[in-house]
C-alpha cells in the first residue's frame, strides 16, 4: 500500500509540481492550499507525511507544525518543511523532522521522504 502525503503550499503551481513529482514514485498525494485546509483534511483522515510549506497566509507552516506536535494522536505524522526560507532552526524548533528548500532541494525531495518515512 502506498504511503499517504498532504501537501500543503499556498501556491498551486508549486503544489501541483511537488504532487506530480511525488506521484511518480508511487506516492498516493493529496493537496491542502491553507494551514486551516491542512489542518482540516488531517483531522479527517491523517497522512503517513507532510511536506509542509512555511509562508501561508492566515496559520503559517510553523503554527501549524506546532499544532499537530501538540496532539499525541499524531506522534507518528512525518513532517517535511519545504520552504524558501532559511530558518532551519525556527523549522525544527517547530518539530519539523527535515527542512528543504524549494529552490535548491526539490529534485531531492522524493529520497528525502523515503529516508524520513523510514524513520
Amino acid at each position: 500500500m502506498a504511503n499517504k502525503i498532504l501537501v500543503v503550499d499556498d501556491s498551486k503551481l508549486v503544489a501541483d509540481i511537488v504532487k506530480m513529482r511525488l506521484e511518480m514514485y508511487g506516492y498516493e498525494v493529496r493537496l491542502a492550499h491553507s494551514g486551516e485546509d491542512a489542518l482540516h483534511q488531517i483531522a479527517e483522515e491523517a497522512p503517513d507525511l507532510m511536506v509542509l510549506d512555511v509562508q501561508m497566509p492566515g496559520i503559517d507552516g510553523y503554527e501549524v507544525c506546532r499544532r499537530l506536535r501538540d496532539n499525541p494522536l499524531l506522534d507518528d505524522l512525518r513532517i517535511i518543511m519545504l520552504t524558501s526560507s532559511d530558518d532551519k532552526h525556527a523549522a525544527f524548533e517547530a518539530g519539523v523532522d527535515d527542512h528543504l528548500n524549494k529552490d535548491i532541494d526539490l529534485l531531492n525531495l522524493p529520497n528525502r521522504v523515503k529516508m524520513v518515512l523510514e524513520m
